[in-house]
């Protein structure tokens, strides 16, 4: 099938389906409103705090799947209307710590230049090509090393974006970025406050606060398998091509069909790339339904955890390889 052939294909899934959009939101957040008053009524009864702190880890995958409806909201993909999008995402972004203009912006800059060299920096993960790692002074190779560990960037790198990175606007902010961190922190507040007033601050700190560090944990892994790869596709901007990158420069991550639900099938990231106006319930029937977009191959559920390692992209080879690897490459 042509490019345009495909893309006309794709076109007709990216048409939201209202009642649909509304049903998963009512499901999505009914699940998250009776788990955070579960562990209310158990921290209340004086439940031993392992099990709050428990419920409290698992909620997180809600809040993930909360953030996946955020980032429909953010393609003006789950509504018709740009307004309803708006105005859910917002509200949704007060949940992720996330404010919703500010990371619209820095989300489709991501969209527009991803797996293209010369344009890094901007909503994507810290990458350095092998050469440009030799060529780095000490350290610039202590910062990148330290940011790569896999240690850094889930339990270090991933909290401190989602609860103190994301009070700021990001570079190049404007007037509507500002407006939006500026509503989303204050609602944040607002939001905390009431909590801990209603609850008491051990609420926060054993309902709230874990909750939220594992989101960003599971988020950014997420984020992080989409691009990061043993044969992810990276070129220069002379020979870049969009199609190829979202078809080589995302992966098809699979999952059980429950993962898949919970993280709004966002691990059929090739097709999210080549069509982000797909709302996230349309994108497996996309793929069973277009034969094209199966000729991937799948970066299998537990497969992808040995990706924690890879670091350096190659330009020789094309492939990501991890420091040690880089080491015993001889170049002369």
């Amino acid at each position: 099938m042509e490019q345009a052939d495909l893309h006309k294909a794709l076109s007709r899934y990216a048409l939201p389906d209202a009642r649909e959009s509304l049903v998963q939101t009512s499901v999505t957040l009914g699940i998250y409103l009776a788990s955070i008053s579960l562990m209310t009524i158990l921290l209340h009864y004086h439940v031993q705090i392992w099990i709050i702190l428990l419920l409290s880890v698992l909620t997180s995958v809600i809040v993930v799947k909360i953030f996946i409806i955020f980032h429909d909201c953010c393609h003006t993909s789950y509504f018709k209307s740009r307004r309803a999008c708006f105005w859910l995402g917002h509200c949704l972004g007060i949940l992720t710590f996330t404010a919703y203009s500010d990371w619209q912006r820095t989300h489709g800059i991501h969209h527009r230049y991803m797996a293209n060299l010369e344009r890094r920096g901007v909503g994507d993960v810290w990458l350095m090509t092998l050469d440009e790692y030799r060529m780095a002074g000490r350290w610039t190779k202590l910062r990148y090393r330290l940011y790569r560990h896999p240690l850094f960037i889930f339990l270090v790198s991933s909290p401190f974006l989602f609860l103190i990175l994301n009070r700021f606007p990001s570079k190049g902010f404007r007037a509507r970025e500002m407006r939006s961190v500026l509503f989303t922190n204050v609602m944040i507040v607002l939001a905390i406050v009431y909590f801990s007033i209603a609850v008491g601050w051990k609420g926060c700190l054993v309902i709230l606060l874990p909750m939220m560090f594992m989101a960003s944990v599971l988020g950014v892994w997420l984020f992080y398998v989409q691009h990061q790869f043993r044969h992810v596709y990276w070129a220069h901007n002379k020979e870049w091509d969009r199609y190829r990158a979202a078809m080589e420069g995302s992966s098809f991550y699979t999952m059980p069909s429950i993962l898949r639900w919970l993280s709004g099938n966002i691990g059929y990231h090739h097709i999210h790339h080549l069509a982000p106006r797909i709302p996230n319930y349309r994108l497996k029937k996309c793929f069973d339904e277009i034969p094209e977009l199966q000729e991937i191959d799948p970066v299998p559920y537990l497969s992808g955890l040995r990706n924690i390692c890879l670091s350096l992209w190659d330009e020789q080879s094309g492939m990501l390889l991890s420091f040690k690897e880089a080491q015993a490459i001889k170049r002369g």
